[in-house]
């Protein structure tokens, strides 16, 4: 098995360096910590018949590199004010999945009735996203949307979604941070050449 391995940061500028593609940044960062978790398991599993290249793409972004790692000495905070301010001297808005929801001038006027008086960030897309599916579909389906009270529900059940997801993700910055600055962790990393790693197959093959 041969595994490449790269910096979160690279991981994490080369999925937004694909304009027509890219994930959110909470699933780069989950998906990054869950395979290279498994780097003792995947050699116990080989029985050490595991390479492992380290990319670091010729350096080209050592500067970044540095920086979240600077930033993760000051754990999960730290990162997500790195990544911030990285995102905006970049230009990156989020993930290519976001479509909000368009609504017919009719739509957006009923949908004012049923938000009423119900205090909701209006700036966030997440929350006017939950609220405005919540009501299409009601509207789409019986011609009437579902009442103040159920998008209230619709706000409250988003709201404690969030908070649950924002705490896994901070659970798996807090876990990243760890593994860059773990020796044993660190010390499976192993880099292998490309004439190394042809070395081993050509060997597993004989």
């Amino acid at each position: 098995m041969v595994m490449v391995y790269t910096h979160p940061m690279i991981s994490y500028i080369s999925n937004f360096s694909r304009s027509d593609r890219n994930v959110p940044a909470t699933a780069v960062f989950s998906t990054w910590r869950n395979v290279y978790q498994l780097i003792a398991d995947y050699d116990k599993i080989t029985k050490g018949n595991l390479a492992i290249h380290v990319s670091d793409r010729g350096g080209k972004h050592s500067k970044e590199i540095e920086a979240f790692n600077t930033a993760a000495k000051n754990g999960p905070s730290g990162i997500e004010d790195y990544l911030e301010r990285y995102n905006k001297e970049n230009g990156i808005g989020g993930s290519s999945f976001r479509k909000p929801i368009e609504l017919s001038t009719q739509e957006e006027e009923e949908f004012k009735k049923h938000i009423g008086s119900l205090d909701y960030d209006k700036n966030n897309y997440s929350e006017d996203r939950a609220l405005k599916k919540a009501f299409k579909d009601a509207y789409d389906k019986n011609g009437v949307g579902p009442g103040q009270d159920k998008m209230k529900d619709v706000l409250k059940k988003y709201r404690e979604r969030k908070l649950k997801q924002t705490e896994k993700d901070t659970a798996v910055l807090d876990n990243i941070a760890d593994m860059l600055f773990n020796a044993k962790f660190q010390n499976l990393l192993q880099h292998a050449t490309p004439k190394e790693i042809d070395s081993k197959v050509q060997a597993f093959l004989a």
